[in-house]
């Protein structure tokens, strides 16, 4: 009883610094202004140098939640417009299926047959998120299909009075960060928000992991995988409870590795369900500034995910099929899986320095 009153005082307080952390870097930002923009725009200046460097942070990371929770603090402040916003984090969602990979090859490298098996659950991940990204991509630079969203949601929003009036009630909550900004500047302060945001949510995710990490958790788990409405539903409810798609694939890791989830169960379904519900801590970040702008970036994250899933779901098998011919092909070696892996990183970085390289 006593550790369960421990854990639950743990989870109360993450929350309450990953809040007070958005509030400092929007806080910080905000006193930044100008030379923070000309930071950013110095590497995200148009939709495809904002889709790579959003894979690539969010690599970094290993945290899509973590960074779309800071653009979101940034959009807030000013600092970066709407359709950067959106390009940044349609790239957060490859950049997050690193740890999935990275564990796949990193448990399992030396024994092939585990390897193989263990990306059933990664590469679907991988695969998934950079298709839609091909597709949305191309939709987003053409017609600017998510930026256009957003601005309808920031139209609604707009008309939302109430929003207003979060960013008053945070003060009361949070008047530490006020106090903390008369004595350090504005680049500190986003420093020490970013590591206590990330600090918050490692924390959270960490006391809610233990929970699904019991043996009677692994039972529930494995069950959901039986159908793909039920898998879906699990993928969703076990990421808004967690809100990370990187820990709750990776927990899928071990047990693909394993054997007890195969190729033939319904790891898709539950891989879009997660990544659904994972947009409910960015939108915690966004109803902490109360700005609509914020919020229509959240929009456009939601919409992403909704529509991957619809496009995706009526093609299950045949997907399947797909993930089972590249995870076998690259785990046929170490040096195939090693490469993928460094090519994997090497893209975004090429991009990214042929942008700075051009200035």
């Amino acid at each position: 009883m006593e550790a369960r009153y421990k854990t639950s005082i743990f989870i109360i307080l993450s929350a309450y610094f990953f809040i007070s952390s958005i509030v400092l870097i929007k806080s910080s930002a905000v006193a930044l202004g100008r030379s923070l923009a000309e930071a950013l725009f110095f590497l995200v200046k148009d939709t495809t140098s904002g889709v790579f460097v959003g894979w690539l942070s969010t690599a970094l990371l290993h945290s899509s939640g973590a960074f779309d929770s800071i653009i979101v603090a940034f959009v807030s402040a000013g600092v970066i417009p709407l359709k950067l916003a959106v390009a940044a984090i349609l790239g957060a969602e490859v950049g997050t299926t690193v740890t999935p990979l990275t564990i796949s090859i990193l448990g399992y490298i030396r024994r092939r047959s585990q390897l193989s098996a263990s990306f059933n659950v990664s590469m679907t991940h991988f695969l998934y998120n950079l298709l839609t990204l091909l597709l949305f991509y191309f939709l987003e630079l053409s017609l600017g299909v998510f930026t256009r969203i957003a601005e309808f949601g920031r139209g609604i929003f707009v008309k939302a009075s109430w929003l207003s009036l979060i960013p008053d009630l945070l003060e009361l909550v949070t008047p530490w960060v006020d106090l903390l900004m008369g004595f350090i500047p504005g680049w500190l302060g986003i420093v020490l928000g970013c590591l206590i945001l990330l600090a918050s949510l490692w924390a959270f995710e960490h006391y809610m992991t233990a929970t699904f990490s019991m043996p009677r958790s692994w039972n529930l788990i494995r069950a959901t995988f039986m159908k793909p409405l039920r898998a879906f539903i699990a993928g969703f409810l076990f990421t808004v409870l967690v809100p990370s798609t990187t820990v709750m694939v990776s927990l899928l890791v071990p047990l693909a590795a394993s054997g007890v989830i195969g190729p033939e169960h319904y790891i898709l379904p539950y891989i879009l369900g997660a990544n659904i519900g994972t947009v409910f801590d960015v939108m915690m970040a966004a109803l902490v500034t109360g700005d609509p702008a914020a919020l229509s970036v959240w929009l456009a994250h939601l919409s992403n995910n909704l529509i991957g899933a619809l496009i995706f779901l009526p093609f299950m098998k045949p997907f399947s099929r797909l993930v089972r011919k590249v995870s076998s092909e690259v785990s046929s070696s170490a040096w195939k899986s090693l490469l993928f892996i460094g090519t994997y990183h090497l893209i975004p970085i090429l991009i990214i320095s042929s942008y700075i390289l051009r200035r």
